[in-house]
């Protein structure tokens, strides 16, 4: 259908009630095919919480970083590089069970949590409670359980770490980091982003306008480019976008519009080469490079399937 079919994914959220029988709660929808753009708002345009989308922004700052040479101390990072000699520096580790395995974990792992977890953590049901002064320990001794770099499960615990590695051998905090090598590029000017602690979120706790995030998308759908520039290297946009863990995953439900068929840097993956990435209550960045169509959507929706069943109008 394509970005044809716009109007019918507004009047879907309009008329369409959730599970609990209220009425679809949304800020806005946007989506661009080429240069026909689209938006919608059901609300004043404002700043919102894109939750879990916050870990591919940061993705994409942390590729365009490394195509300029990124590097902590004196060793250039790259996707393959092992981060150990790093976290050892700032965290404690009480078992040498979990020190052989974070041995073996990449940067790579971080982004595409294949950290070898059995559940995953750092939500705010397992933080609640925990001082954020902790939060570094208490990854680096969860358990591990399962294959490092083969074992994929859903967490915050990835693209935390990452942001710790940024804030302890760059001397900036992750939104800064992103700022330099990603918003000023793109001139998003506007946002902001939760710290726990000293540091950035970076798995959450990002909050932007939609017509910036859809900025990113649009990096995404072409490439890494941006206006004539190449912001991110396009190998690394690729790196994101393609599966990189086995399918189907613990979170596949063939049924949906969008289905988590596969996941490669903090992107699900669809079988048809559609990827996301959903954020709770209703945040959607979604990009379908065959028919080269970015839509975003943001809202406070709870259930979130009748956003998906809406943005699904036009596949």
């Amino acid at each position: 259908m394509g970005i044809q079919a716009f109007d019918d994914v507004i009047s879907y959220l309009q008329t369409t009630e959730d599970k609990n029988g209220n009425k679809v709660d949304m800020e806005s929808v946007i989506a661009s095919q080429g240069a026909d753009f689209r938006s919608h708002y059901f609300r004043d345009e404002g700043l919102v919480n894109l939750r879990s989308i916050a870990k591919p922004v940061a993705d994409l700052a942390l590729g365009a970083a490394i195509g300029k040479g990124l590097r902590f101390k004196e060793t250039e990072i790259f996707l393959d590089t092992l981060v150990l000699p790093f976290i050892s520096e700032y965290c404690q580790f009480q078992s040498e069970d979990n020190r052989r395995a974070w041995s073996q974990v990449t940067v790579k792992d971080l982004l595409r949590v294949t950290l070898g977890h059995d559940k995953g953590i750092m939500f705010s049901k397992d933080i609640k409670d925990r001082d954020p002064k902790t939060f570094v320990n208490y990854v680096v001794n969860y358990p591990i359980t399962e294959t490092v770099g083969e074992h994929f499960v859903y967490s915050n615990a990835g693209s935390f770490i990452l942001s710790t590695l940024v804030t302890e051998f760059l001397g900036l905090k992750l939104v800064d980091f992103v700022d330099e090598h990603l918003f000023r590029p793109l001139s998003i000017k506007n946002f902001d982003w939760d710290s726990f602690g000293k540091y950035t979120a970076g798995c959450t706790g990002l909050w932007m306008s939609n017509r910036d995030l859809h900025k990113i998308g649009q990096l995404l759908l072409n490439q890494g480019n941006w206006e004539g520039a190449q912001i991110v290297p396009s190998h690394f946009v690729s790196e994101m976008t393609k599966p990189q863990v086995a399918s189907p995953t613990h979170r596949y439900i063939e049924s949906r519009a969008f289905a988590k068929w596969s996941y490669g840097l903090n992107l699900w993956i669809c079988e048809d080469g559609s990827y996301f990435c959903d954020g709770t209550d209703g945040q959607y960045l979604v990009i379908i490079p065959d028919q080269k169509l970015v839509v975003t959507a943001l809202g406070p929706q709870p259930d979130a399937l009748p956003v998906s069943n809406a943005l699904g109008l036009l596949k």
